[in-house]
């Protein structure tokens, strides 16, 4: 009995005579990827970038990159991962970036469409037309708009270039800061000015030679032009062919002037 009483005796004072931890045991760091786990290019590449949280950074390591394709390459770590994609001239392809911290990694897949067959096109110059206007009597929103490989689109086609006209009718607009709608647009022979169809009459590819033939001529009766954050691509094509092109940059077009046509 009193060597059980004893040893309860002493529980307290063995508990009360732990020391107290002067240090803080080092946090373990922690790598997360915050963008996509698959980023993909078309064939003309560009530059992409790879989001990222570091917790608890051992003071003076630094994150690591790599990839074994060379078509990814001129990488710069920082807050974020930047990278040049080159351009593609062949098949389509894919490669995987790792990024490295210690033991800690993540994996990003890089994918690059195979070369574009068709006719890219880098300038634009279009004109917004407001339903219930003189050139625009309907209530759908009208964008007609020119598409070339030429810088010059003041009103002559030049040699050894390509152009695509369309007649776009979408179901917005907006006067203060016109620019053309993102989403599908279909060829309509029927020309019913409906929102999401391209009007036939107003609608044409062209490309001519170096001695300034036409040697090619689309007046489309089918065809599908998608729409999206600074590029437009598609499809049209007549009983004599089909051409597919593929236009990148700006999507803002001029307001109708309400000169009457």
């Amino acid at each position: 009995m009193k060597k059980l009483l004893y040893l309860l005796l002493a529980l307290p004072f063995v508990a009360c005579s732990e020391q107290p931890k002067t240090e803080v045991e080092a946090k373990t760091p922690m790598l997360t990827l915050t963008s996509e786990t698959v980023v993909s290019f078309d064939d003309d590449g560009g530059k992409g970038v790879i989001r990222y949280t570091l917790e608890n950074k051992i003071k003076g390591v630094e994150p690591s990159v790599e990839s074994t394709a060379e078509w990814i390459c001129d990488f710069v770590v920082g807050e974020d991962i930047t990278f040049d994609i080159l351009q593609n001239e062949g098949r389509a392809r894919e490669a995987v970036v790792t990024v490295k911290y210690e033991a800690l990694s993540f994996e990003v897949t890089v994918k690059q469409e195979a070369l574009f067959d068709g006719y890219k096109l880098s300038y634009s110059a279009g004109t917004y037309y407001a339903p219930g206007t003189p050139a625009n009597e309907t209530d759908a929103h009208n964008y007609y708009v020119a598409l070339s490989s030429a810088e010059d689109l003041s009103g002559y086609y030049l040699p050894k270039n390509s152009y695509m006209e369309l007649d776009l009718w979408a179901a917005t607009g907006d006067v203060e800061c016109p620019s053309i709608p993102l989403g599908k647009y279909t060829i309509d022979v029927n020309e019913s000015c409906a929102p999401g169809t391209i009007g036939c009459a107003y609608s044409r590819f062209i490309y001519f030679d170096a001695d300034y033939n036409p040697v090619v001529w689309i007046l489309p009766i089918e065809g599908e032009v998608i729409v999206s954050e600074d590029k437009i691509e598609g499809w049209v094509s007549d009983s004599y062919g089909k051409v597919t092109f593929r236009y990148k940059g700006t999507l803002a077009v001029a307001l109708d002037d309400g000169e009457e046509y």
